[in-house]
């Protein structure tokens, strides 16, 4: 007996591009989140900045004026969509008020560290659920 066998390489392209986009949003916003807890709070605004967003697209006055008006930027952006670009797709994370750049930047980021280093045990499970969700 002969099984017909069908190539359905675009839908499963398809499937890995959504899967991992999808990863990298959860990775994303864990590190979001662990990044808030180990911020170092004056007013908070530090804290309430730090968000995950799409490379090169922060409006830093904005972004200011929301945090210290007691907005959480993770909350008001929502879910980011990863873009792709010639090294694959891809996300940042962090703060970009200048308050931000004047505590982190001269010192390697220590928030974004902390929270990227907090988040190490959470990758493979974010990964593997977003796969199965895609039935792969």
């Amino acid at each position: 007996m002969r099984m017909a066998r069908e190539w359905n390489g675009m839908g499963l392209q398809d499937r890995v591009n959504r899967a991992s986009g999808r990863a990298l949003v959860g990775i994303s916003m864990q590190v979001v989140v662990n990044t808030k807890r180990v911020t170092h709070r004056i007013s908070g605004s530090l804290a309430r900045s730090v968000h995950a967003a799409q490379p090169m697209t922060a409006d830093e006055e904005m972004d200011e004026r929301l945090a210290e008006a007691g907005t959480d930027l993770a909350l008001y952006y929502g879910m980011p969509v990863p873009v792709h670009t010639p090294m694959g797709r891809a996300l940042e994370v962090g703060s970009w008020m200048p308050y931000a750049c004047v505590e982190w930047v001269g010192r390697g980021h220590p928030g974004v560290t902390q929270g990227l280093e907090m988040s190490r045990i959470m990758v493979n499970p974010i990964i593997e659920k977003a796969f199965r969700e895609e039935g792969l």
